[in-house]
């Protein structure tokens, strides 16, 4: 994936929003992004879904909610990124 991508998804407040959180707390569903973050759930669905696409993160059902992550080949290939956001 290139580093471009990567940086145009982050461009975007709410999705930057998105990611710091998933890389603090390392699983997250929506309803806690949406108390986090206090956004409304359609637009959190929304950003996630641009992060599933991109191959960004992993998710895994538990009861009824879906908690998300970001893949653990993401963070491997991107470290120099995430040790630069997490400045």
């Amino acid at each position: 994936m290139e580093k471009f991508y990567i940086i145009k998804l982050l461009a975007d407040e709410n999705r930057f929003n998105i990611f710091m959180k998933l890389l603090e707390y390392g699983e997250l569903c929506v309803c806690e992004i949406e108390e986090l973050l206090r956004i409304k759930q359609a637009n959190t669905s929304k950003h996630l879904s641009k992060f599933k696409k991109m191959n960004i993160l992993s998710s895994k059902r538990e009861g009824n909610l879906i908690k998300y992550s970001i893949k653990e080949k993401f963070l491997n290939e991107n470290m120099d990124l995430i040790k630069y956001l997490m400045m």
